[in-house]
């Protein structure tokens, strides 16, 4: 990969972009998640932009916006979340961007959920550190992981 990958702020001009990302049909089947509408999206991401306590980065792959990764507290917990557009998929774009987010996130334990048919994503978190937790729910749809250490 030759491929120069970094880590910004999110930024408003970003968010049509993320918008268009998150509306996509594929992907949203991959990570078992509703895309928003405009109104519920612009909302939703309002929040967000003004709290400070939401580490939200912009991934841009050789100057194209490829993605975001945020952090956020839910319920006591710290949660990462990411998003990467269907054309960075299956690029090695995804852990790169999460091992160099993890070095801007210091609060562990940090918890992350992945769709349990998306087994791309869940080895993705597992190659930046994150291990699955046990569950006694078998038919569970979702996988829920953990990251422990720096």
């Amino acid at each position: 990969m030759n491929e120069t990958i970094q880590l910004r702020d999110v930024e408003a001009a970003d968010l049509a972009l993320i918008f268009e990302h998150q509306r996509d049909p594929v992907a949203v089947a991959m990570v078992d998640f509703r895309s928003r509408g405009a109104m519920a999206f612009a909302e939703h991401w309002a929040k967000i932009l003004a709290d400070d306590t939401v580490l939200k980065q912009t991934v841009v792959v050789d100057g194209e916006i490829a993605g975001h990764i945020g952090s956020w507290t839910s319920d006591g917990k710290r949660e990462l979340g990411y998003w990467l557009d269907r054309a960075f998929w299956g690029r090695g774009i995804a852990t790169a961007a999460i091992t160099a987010y993890l070095r801007l996130e210091p609060i562990r334990p940090l918890h992350a959920v992945v769709a349990k048919h998306n087994a791309a994503s869940l080895r993705v978190l597992q190659k930046c550190g994150f291990t699955a937790e046990p569950s006694d729910a078998p038919d569970a749809s979702h996988i829920s992981l953990t990251l422990t250490a720096p």
